[in-house]
């Protein structure tokens, strides 16, 4: 009788779970399911944050090698006459322009323009080419280039900023400071 009791319940194996430890299986996977959804959604804001750190880094990139640019290939050269005459370089706290070589505005062009930088009251930085008097070509439009800049000083390094009646001497390089909410002073020097 006894060998077919046993048969009857079974050996532990062949009954299954209980529901305890049904319900103890399904708490650990719900556990786990809540980790790995907060894990994800860090990694996904973290991504986000990134990328948008990524995106301002270009831009201040892209703005201090236009900036460097400019400042190597200034040269001594004014243009116009009389009240429309624009110096070799001139430079504010909101901003500066300058005549520089090697500049390609679409047209047969002498390959000199005038760039203008200009900081407006906004905190944005923009840059405009205007071809030189000879071409006759339109101005581009003024360009945003970087955003968030507080302040913006140049300063001439080995000499003193060219002035409207001789031209003819720049300093040995330039000193441009700039000061940015997020990346706080930004100091380029530019040995020409």
């Amino acid at each position: 009788m006894r060998a077919g009791r046993t048969r009857a319940l079974g050996t532990r194996a062949d009954r299954g779970l209980t529901l305890l430890e049904l319900l103890a299986a399904l708490a650990v996977l719900a556990a786990v399911s809540v980790m790995a959804v907060q894990t994800l959604g860090g990694t996904l804001f973290q991504r986000d944050v990134l990328t948008r750190l990524d995106t301002e880094g270009r831009g201040l990139i892209r703005a201090m090698a236009l900036l460097r640019h400019d400042l190597e290939a200034v040269i001594p050269l004014t243009t116009g006459t009389g009240e429309g005459r624009v110096p070799v370089l001139s430079a504010s706290r909101q901003g500066m322009t300058l005549a520089r070589a090697g500049v390609a505005m679409g047209g047969a062009g002498s390959g000199f323009a005038i760039i203008e930088w200009r900081l407006d009251s906004q905190g944005r930085l923009t840059r405009q080419v205007r071809p030189d008097a000879v071409t006759g070509e339109d101005p581009s439009p003024q360009v945003p280039v970087l955003d968030d800049v507080r302040a913006f000083a140049l300063r001439p390094r080995g000499g003193a900023m060219p002035d409207g009646e001789d031209p003819a001497f720049l300093p040995a390089g330039f000193e441009l400071t700039l000061e940015h909410a997020r990346f706080g002073t930004l100091t380029l020097v530019v040995a020409r």
